[in-house]
């Protein structure tokens, strides 16, 4: 797959086949610094070393070196998870989003699917990940679009390029009619091109003054639009469709499982992808929602201690840095508060 390639190093790899010599030395100086980090899975389970994952350079014991460099450090100041980073993992390259989290959905077929490639095709084409629920609802009960199918919905190939994806094979009309079944979901257009639901906006009066950025005008007549809608062409200055620049200027879906969550209040610690919902963060306090979590806080911090549940501390995550999964374990007991993080 064009959009998904496998790097060629991986291409040959068993992953379930793999004897535990061969699992160790593809971690050998990770455990150097990271000595006790713990399993991802259930101990004796599967045979996998740290960079059969994350990436990186297991025989070299220099960080700069083992560790795979961002192209924006600034934004990545701390082992944590960024705040509020939005789209900053499209901008960064596919081999830093694995080694910060290869559970992402760009480079989730890496590691997850090598095991995992049927949940990992399920993610990627998962209403948390596209989004074409809330998308479709907004343009067709606004009068943009005139058909509620919907036809637009998120995806990103694996160098955060925006991208078109199929149902394979196509569905029938029945299917479609009936069931649900999308043929096709497509990026959103640019706000640009796209022109107002009501022309009858055109005939909308406007101030007495052109309206100047930073200099407002005091005898404009109050109540009236600031903005005429000009005497160009659709599509342009207020002659733009104000639905299509609200589903892509404002964070509607805090954001989907494209995108780390926002990290920066309790409710919105969490990762992106098969992590989102599998690696556990600290989000709430309410034992109702949280179950076995709520012992762990709402501010996104690391267990500073090992219990009933975690099993393994790592040393080298500050313990008082919000942003950071509570153990590094994948978890198929979610409680419900997890779900209300996005």
């Amino acid at each position: 797959n064009s959009s998904y390639p496998i790097p060629d190093r991986m291409r040959q790899a068993d992953l379930m086949h793999q004897t535990p010599q061969e699992a160790a030395a593809k971690s050998t100086s990770c455990i150097g610094c990271h000595t006790d980090v713990g399993h991802m899975h259930p101990i004796n389970t599967i045979q996998i070393g740290c960079t059969d994952c994350h990436g990186g350079n297991a025989d070299c014991a220099e960080i700069s070196k083992a560790h795979v460099n961002a192209r924006f450090p600034e934004a990545w100041a701390g082992a944590a998870n960024p705040v509020r980073s939005y789209t900053l993992l499209n901008h960064e390259a596919p081999e830093f989003v694995r080694f910060v989290n290869p559970g992402d959905s760009r480079v989730a077929h890496i590691a997850c699917g090598q095991c995992h490639a049927k949940e990992v095709l399920q993610l990627r084409t998962s209403m948390m990940t596209h989004g074409c629920m809330l998308w479709g609802a907004a343009l067709y009960n606004n009068g943009s679009v005139g058909t509620k199918r919907p036809r637009y919905g998120e995806s990103y190939s694996m160098h955060g390029v925006p991208q078109r994806v199929f149902t394979v094979p196509t569905p029938t009309e029945e299917e479609i009619r009936y069931k649900g079944v999308l043929p096709y979901l497509e990026p959103l257009l640019a706000y640009q091109v796209s022109q107002p639901g009501n022309l009858l906006r055109i005939f909308e009066r406007g101030g007495r003054f052109r309206a100047e950025t930073g200099n407002p005008e005091q005898l404009d007549t109050s109540g009236k639009t600031r903005e005429r809608l000009g005497t160009r062409g659709l599509g342009t200055e207020n002659r733009t469709d104000p639905v299509y620049i609200g589903l892509q200027k404002t964070r509607l879906l805090d954001p989907t499982l494209n995108f780390l969550g926002t990290n920066d209040h309790p409710g919105d610690y969490r990762s992106s992808g098969c992590s989102s919902c599998h690696v556990l963060y600290a989000n709430d306090r309410d034992s109702i929602a949280s179950g076995f979590l709520a012992k762990y806080g709402n501010r996104g911090l690391a267990a500073d201690r090992t219990d009933d549940w975690v099993r393994a501390v790592d040393p080298t995550i500050p313990k008082n840095q919000s942003g950071h999964p509570i153990q590094h374990k994948f978890e198929l007991r979610m409680p419900t508060s997890v779900c209300m993080s996005c």
